[in-house]
């Protein structure tokens, strides 16, 4: 056991010897130290030392010591600091510390591990449930060394574990288990969140033995760290993160939960909508990506010219509502005004304003060339900076799109019929190009166009979604 105040290695440091130095590896972080071979020669005479302790008025580079040899270890200890690999204990464990492998653990995560142990040994967990989940709460709980009072309640499959107002509820079946994130007993998860993972995870049968041993101890764990003041393991999301286990094989991942506050990043919003595990939709697949990149979800198309906005389109198609969703307010706004534009009369555009632009003009010739679809296209100026443009095969419509050119309408209009081509999906197709201001505000002042924002269920708001009721229809 160290001295009081020695500084030592965190048990967890790991290192590998490389061609010109060596790797360590910590609890949270890694790093790799170059400088020759000499290195590792001076890092196994210094990692015994460091494993055992030393003073912290110590630990630095021994007078006499060779210049080459001093640079070396210096330029180690810089690394482990840097990278939180060195741990001091303010005071001895004494008689009633904790057992070496919770010690052990304290050592590798905590920033003052004694400190950890006073906040553990004053906390006394609360454990509601009953089954097996529950019994391995209290048993987990218990060889941690915390103080635990356990009430029974009639469901075995889920538990709350409980310390102050801190809360974790946890829940197992035979196939699979979770664990939410840790939260303020004023706002816990409530009823509904808790019943819509249990029900899209599939969580039915008695608990599994193992599972259920994953599970229980992955929830001690996160109380745990919060209780000590540790990050949660859980990465960085935009979401709260629920820990999912499933038994066959036996595995444990992450998943965003889609609740509190929509992020920032619409990359994370649309990564939670369509999360294997936790999402509402089915995560799209690429299909073909030449000419067209295509994408579904389920048994839905999604249409784009890149892979991202496939997946986009496949989507938000997908999801299912009275309205136009779009993956924030603006993007709904002009998806709805261009539904309600869509029958709108309108004159007849020069066909000039579009055979010399490049992007119609290859997605034109993909439709009529590669895939032989016999179609015209017929486009209307229902604004100025408004147009509508339909592909046409003999009487049915094959695709249309309201953009703010007439250029830019037959470019979308012919890429949407391309990929339905494409898919051999059959229908109208419609592919919505980008947010235009100018576009909305013409649209928006064209007679007969109405729409009106649509309240989405507290998922899709969590997600940043919007959706507009497009009146009249």
């Amino acid at each position: 056991m160290p001295e009081p105040g020695a500084v030592r290695l965190r048990p967890v440091v790991r290192a590998t010897r490389t061609a010109d130095g060596l790797h360590l590896r910590g609890w949270a972080s890694s790093c790799t130290i170059t400088g020759g071979a000499g290195l590792w020669k001076v890092w196994q005479r210094l990692c015994p030392q460091l494993s055992e302790g030393i003073p912290a008025g110590s630990l630095g580079v021994p007078d006499g010591t060779a210049p080459a040899v001093r640079a070396a270890v210096e330029l180690i200890l810089d690394q482990l600091r840097e990278h939180d690999m060195l741990v001091s204990l303010s005071e001895p464990w004494g008689a009633g510390g904790p057992a070496p492998e919770v010690a052990a653990w304290l050592e590798t995560v905590a920033p003052d591990p004694v400190e950890a142990w006073r906040r553990l040994r004053a906390a006394v967990v609360t454990v509601t449930g009953t089954g097996p989940l529950a019994e391995v709460v209290v048993r987990s709980a218990t060889a941690t060394g915390l103080a635990v009072r356990s009430v029974s309640t009639a469901g075995q499959n889920e538990v709350q574990v409980s310390v102050g107002d801190l809360v974790v509820q946890a829940g197992c079946g035979l196939d699979v288990g979770y664990v939410l994130p840790v939260a303020r007993s004023s706002t816990s998860f409530n009823t509904e969140v808790i019943s819509r993972t249990a029900a899209r995870l599939g969580v039915v049968g008695d608990p599994a033995e193992v599972l259920a041993a994953l599970v229980g101890c992955a929830a001690v764990h996160r109380l745990l760290c919060a209780v000590i003041g540790l990050d949660d393991p859980a990465p960085e999301s935009g979401f709260p993160m629920a820990l999912v286990a499933r038994a066959a094989p036996l595995r444990s991942t992450y998943h965003p939960m889609l609740v509190g506050p929509p992020p920032e990043d619409r990359e994370k919003a649309l990564a939670a909508l369509t999360d294997r595990e936790l999402g509402p939709v089915a995560p799209p697949e690429l299909g073909l990506q030449v000419p067209v990149a295509l994408a579904t979800s389920g048994d839905v198309l999604g249409i784009g010219a890149t892979a991202d906005a496939a997946v986009l389109d496949a989507a938000l198609r997908a999801l299912k509502s009275d309205g136009v969703i779009g993956i924030d307010d603006h993007h709904a706004r002009g998806a709805a005004l261009r539904l309600a534009a869509r029958h709108l009369p309108g004159e007849a555009a020069d066909a000039a304003e579009w055979t010399t632009d490049r992007t119609a003009r290859r997605w034109w010739k993909a439709l009529t060339l590669r895939f032989r679809q016999p179609a015209v296209v017929d486009v209307r100026k229902l604004a100025p900076a408004a147009y509508r443009a339909e592909v046409r095969r003999g009487q049915r419509v094959l695709a249309w799109a309201v953009e703010a050119t007439a250029a830019g309408a037959v470019a979308f209009a012919a890429l949407a019929a391309t990929g339905h081509a494409q898919a051999g999906r059959g229908g109208t197709a419609h592919v919505n190009g980008g947010g235009d201001e100018d576009l909305h505000r013409a649209l928006e002042g064209l007679p007969g166009v109405k729409i009106t924002p649509l309240a989405l269920d507290s998922e899709l708001r969590a997600a940043g979604l919007a959706a507009y009721r497009v009146e009249g229809r």
